[in-house]
């Protein structure tokens, strides 16, 4: 991550924009920490900056190296680089001071940091030329194939599941795949006037998913089942009842290793969503 200072700027200027106002930057790389994520892989947030994963599930830097601790060593910006606008003029950190902080009751912003954070060491404008060749790129999607695109997508995802002779190992890994198939089919179900096709697609998804938790799933895949399982057991198709059994039958295995690895709060709130799920039978 890069942190940008304040140009030398007192007051704000807000008839050009933040990337045109602030092109300089300390020299170093800071070691702040911002995620991209798959939301879908993430246990809950306890703060803004580091998600907790499912289990067996981690960050990684640039390179695919595990990230170990709160920020990766060393920090790098070879591939992927991130512009932190900090203080920007000296008029709009006092207003962050007066604001105070989004995440913590109590306000870490004074203007005593303002002079250690305005890093103008080095002149940066590289965003702004990545933004210009973006711009030359850029086409808006064609609304009116939206849905079509999406079919599609269904279509190439599952029609090998709809063949009798496709092999076991082909479900493998594939669990989060299927899901999104799912989401993605409930979404079209409920936006076009005819669901029947959607809703075709969506029971394939549905059984598809069940062979992926017959053919093994690891222990995030199955977190993760288990954190839509809601969503899913309401859905009208016979294969849910399925899918409830095969849950049935995994989840006691995951408290077990949360029991052997003295995770009790989530051995506890598993314990819990098996208890609903034979009381619902």
């Amino acid at each position: 991550m890069y942190a940008f200072g304040s140009n030398g700027q007192e007051t704000a200027d807000y008839s050009r924009g933040v990337l045109e106002r602030f092109t300089r930057r300390a020299q170093d790389i800071t070691k702040a920490v911002s995620t991209i994520s798959n939301p879908r892989m993430i246990n809950f947030f306890p703060n803004p900056h580091h998600p907790v994963y499912f289990e067996g599930v981690y960050s990684v830097n640039e390179n695919g190296g595990v990230v170990i601790g709160p920020a990766n060593e060393p920090a790098t910006a070879e591939k992927i680089a991130m512009n932190h606008y900090h203080t920007k003029s000296k008029e709009e950190y006092a207003k962050k001071v007066q604001r105070g902080n989004a995440d913590h009751v109590d306000n870490h912003y004074s203007m005593k940091n303002f002079d250690i954070n305005k890093n103008n060491d080095e002149f940066d404008d590289g965003i702004l030329k990545y933004r210009a060749e973006r711009e030359k790129d850029f086409r808006l999607p064609d609304k009116s194939r939206a849905d079509e695109r999406l079919f599609n997508a269904l279509a190439e995802n599952l029609s090998p599941t709809l063949q009798p002779n496709t092999p076991p190992e082909f479900y493998a890994g594939k669990l989060e795949t299927f899901m999104t198939c799912r989401a993605v089919s409930s979404y079209l179900r409920a936006k076009l006037t005819d669901e029947t096709p959607a809703k075709f697609f969506e029971e394939a998804s549905l059984k598809a998913l069940l062979k992926a938790v017959r053919v093994g799933t690891s222990l995030a895949d199955m977190r993760l089942l288990l954190s839509e399982l809601p969503n899913l057991l309401v859905l009208p198709y016979p294969v849910v009842e399925e899918l409830r059994g095969a849950c049935l039958y995994i989840i006691p295995q995951i408290m077990h290793i949360m029991r052997l690895n003295n995770r009790w709060m989530d051995y506890v709130e598993l314990d819990y969503i098996n208890r609903l799920l034979k009381l619902q039978k």
